[in-house]
C-alpha cells in the first residue's frame, strides 16, 4: 500500500490527510533514500482501522482509518478518504474509542450443551440445543464452532480438582478454537477466603491460568453477571468477524 503525506509524523493536534496511490510491490517503490527506517512490532487491522506498533522508545505508536466517501454530485461513486493518526494527536485531541460494528447486538447464533439443565439467556439471538464435542456454550459462524465457553460453580470446581489431571485434559481441549473462556460463577476471593481456608484453591487457579495461558478466565460475582459477560463477549466476537468480511 502506498500513501502519500505532508508530514513525516504528526504532532498533538494534528490528523494528517493521507493520499491513497494504490498497491505497490518492492520494485515499485520510489528510488529514494528513506526518511528514516525502524522494524516494526505489530501491524493489525481492524475494520477501517489499520495499528502499527514501530520498534523504537518514541514515535512508536500510530493508526490509520481508511473510510470510502460517496461523491456529492455522483450517486454510486466513492473516493478514498485515509487519516494518519498518533498517539500524540490522539491524546490532544481526546479522541474517543473506535469500535468497528457490524449487525446488530444479539445477530448471531449459539449452541448450547444438551447437559446443562438451566442454560444462559442470549436475548434474541438463534439458540440450538445439541451435544458440543467441549464446552457448555459455542459461537457458530457459518456453521462453525468459532469460540467456546466452559461454566465451572465453586462448588464445580472444587469437586473436579480432586481429579485435577483429568480437568487440565478437559480444559486443553478448549485451545482448538479460536476464542475460549472458562467462567466462574463466584468471584475471586470466595477462592482465597482464610476464613475457610481456601489459599489453596487460588493456587490450583494460578496453575490454570499459566499452562494455558491462551485462555481467558472470567471470575464474576454471580450467574446473572456471568451471562451478561458471556452474552456480550460472542457478540462482539461474531461482530469483529462481520466487520473483517
Amino acid at each position: 500500500m502506498y500513501l502519500i503525506a505532508h508530514d513525516r509524523w504528526p504532532g498533538p493536534g494534528k490528523n494528517i490527510f493521507c493520499k491513497l496511490e494504490g498497491e505497490v510491490t518492492g520494485r515499485k517503490l520510489p528510488k529514494k533514500e528513506p526518511l528514516e527506517r525502524c522494524n516494526i512490532i505489530s501491524l493489525k487491522r481492524y475494520g477501517k482501522k489499520l495499528n502499527i506498533i514501530l520498534d523504537r522508545t518514541r514515535r512508536k505508536r500510530c493508526w490509520f482509518i481508511f473510510l470510502k466517501k460517496q461523491y456529492k454530485d455522483r450517486p454510486g461513486e466513492y473516493y478514498d478518504q485515509v487519516f494518519w493518526i498518533t498517539q500524540a494527536s490522539a491524546v490532544a485531541s481526546r479522541r474517543g474509542a473506535y469500535i468497528p460494528q457490524s449487525g446488530k447486538l444479539d445477530d448471531f447464533k449459539v449452541v448450547i450443551d444438551t447437559t446443562e439443565r438451566y442454560p444462559y439467556r442470549f436475548g434474541k439471538a438463534e439458540v440450538e440445543r445439541k451435544k458440543l464435542p467441549v464446552g457448555d456454550y459455542g459461537l457458530l459462524d457459518n456453521g462453525n464452532l468459532i469460540a467456546i465457553a466452559e461454566r465451572k460453580t465453586k462448588d464445580n470446581f472444587l469437586h473436579e480438582i480432586a481429579s485435577f489431571d483429568v480437568l487440565k485434559a478437559k480444559i486443553e481441549e478448549l485451545s482448538r478454537f479460536p476464542h475460549k473462556a472458562v467462567v466462574f460463577e463466584s468471584s475471586y476471593l470466595h477462592f482465597v477466603d482464610p476464613k475457610k481456608n481456601r489459599f489453596y484453591l487460588a493456587t490450583f487457579v494460578a496453575e490454570l491460568s499459566i499452562q494455558f495461558s491462551q485462555i481467558q478466565f472470567i471470575f464474576s460475582a454471580n450467574r446473572k453477571s456471568v451471562n451478561k459477560w458471556l452474552y456480550h463477549w460472542f457478540s462482539r466476537i461474531y461482530q469483529t468477524l462481520e466487520a473483517k468480511a
